[in-house]
């Protein structure tokens, strides 16, 4: 998960349990809307990445050099 992703997603929890919000849960069907429009766009984002990371993983040679550690960098050598 990207950093982008990452905090789109702690904003959407803040705003979920915080009382403050654009439209007020008293309005029926407005009051939700907002709160439902937050997560889709977390639940989008979210895709998005894990897209990405699937594609990554099935083209060889995409792993990032750092994540391997030195003994693994020797035995390929």
């Amino acid at each position: 998960m990207n950093w982008n992703t990452f905090i789109w997603t702690v904003l959407c929890v803040i705003y979920l349990i915080s009382p403050i919000d654009f439209l007020p849960d008293v309005l029926p069907i407005l009051g939700i809307t907002d709160d439902g429009a937050f997560i889709l766009l977390v639940l989008t984002l979210i895709h998005k990445d894990l897209e990405a990371y699937r594609s990554a993983q099935k083209q060889p040679g995409t792993i990032r050099k750092e994540l391997i550690s030195p003994d693994e960098k020797q035995e390929k050598k």
